[in-house]
């Protein structure tokens, strides 16, 4: 297995996923749940992790049987996320955030309007 890109702690955002609602979701890892088999993918590392306080996102899963559900908290794959990386000068994602405009539920907010516009552009 390649080294984890996340740990526990990290702000990331989901950069591929199967279900396209799940693209640009912002996230925050609260505990590792180990490896374990997840979809197409095999066996995969999976992190707990949540989505921003605030946020109006939710992550979408499929059950075996066609279902949805959808889920403030539940496993993301590692290989499915980036940590969020503060800029030089700055030791945490969250002081960086205090200096500017726009606060985590905004930068949610507006990620998940983007999606939905690829979305729309991807049925055209």
């Amino acid at each position: 297995m390649n080294q984890l890109r996340c740990k526990v702690g990290d702000l990331a955002i989901t950069v591929c996923a199967e279900l396209p609602q799940n693209l640009g979701c912002i996230v925050h890892i609260i505990e590792s749940i180990g490896i374990e088999s997840w979809s197409t993918f095999g066996d995969v590392y999976l992190w707990k992790a949540e989505t921003l306080p605030g946020s109006s996102r939710l992550l979408h899963y499929e059950n075996a049987d066609g279902s949805f559900e959808y889920r403030r908290q539940g496993p993301v794959p590692d290989i499915l996320l980036r940590p969020i990386v503060p800029p030089k000068g700055f030791t945490e994602v969250s002081d960086w955030l205090a200096t500017q405009c726009a606060m985590p539920s905004d930068i949610a907010q507006w990620v998940a309007m983007h999606c939905d516009y690829q979305e729309a552009l991807r049925k055209r």
